[in-house]
């Protein structure tokens, strides 16, 4: 998976150019445990579930109104700095 794949992505799913890149910049280095759901989203849109520290990809989604790549992007963040991800989170999100 490359950028560009990605941003091809995004952009079927109404994103700009600029927002895709930006976006994409970002997916390409998310944790590799989420690769897979990344890889599955951009191959045929499925939109897989996650769980890290009491929080969900769908969560986010229903809660929060993200389209998948955000919400994917807010588990990665989990993953890599759970503490002040978690703080955020519960702050509110907006």
């Amino acid at each position: 998976m490359n950028k560009d794949e990605i941003v091809q992505a995004l952009q079927k799913h109404q994103y700009n150019q600029i927002q895709a890149d930006g976006v994409a910049n970002e997916l390409s280095q998310i944790d590799s445990q989420l690769i897979p759901l990344l890889e599955k989203w951009i191959q045929d849109d499925t939109e897989t579930d996650y769980a890290v520290e009491g929080f969900s990809i769908l969560e986010f989604m229903s809660l929060y109104n993200m389209a998948y790549p955000a919400a994917l992007l807010t588990i990665d963040w989990l993953i890599k700095d759970p503490q002040t991800a978690t703080t955020a989170i519960k702050k509110g999100i907006k």
